[in-house]
């Protein structure tokens, strides 16, 4: 019996869109400075969820993308990292980005590779380990 992938497509765009939501909530309690330790380990296990359902999909640009997302939360969330202007604008490209995923994985079965999206894994990834020199003013 063959499984049919579109059942597990459909079931993940569903679940992918209230991680999402709860995630750009997240954030804005994370801009505005009243972000718990708790509200911050929530985004990252929405996060970590993305990346682990769409691993097991195989849809690659949605995992790279949560992959360095998660590194980045991880990092906040042990406090090797403090918030910036610059670290949220990141976060919320990010989250617009698998957005558009996928809002693009429900109309066409499918995720297209976003050439900006190696560019945007590598800042992610750069802040998480920081290697790259966040603002000196924390939000």
């Amino acid at each position: 019996m063959a499984l049919d992938i579109k059942k597990f497509i459909g079931r993940f765009v569903e679940e992918a869109k209230d991680h999402l939501g709860r995630m750009g909530q997240g954030l804005s309690a994370l801009e505005q400075g009243s972000a718990s330790a708790e509200e911050v380990n929530s985004l990252f296990r929405s996060v970590h969820t993305l990346k682990g359902s769409s691993r097991m999909l195989k849809l690659e640009p949605i995992t790279q993308l949560a992959h360095s997302l998660e590194d980045v939360l991880s990092a906040l969330r042990d406090q090797q990292l403090q918030v910036s202007h610059g670290l949220m604008s990141a976060l919320y490209q990010g989250i617009d980005v698998l957005s558009d995923q996928v809002e693009q994985l429900a109309e066409h079965g499918e995720v297209a590779e976003n050439p900006a999206l190696q560019d945007l894994c590598q800042l992610l990834s750069g802040l998480a380990q920081n290697q790259i020199e966040q603002p000196k003013h924390a939000l």
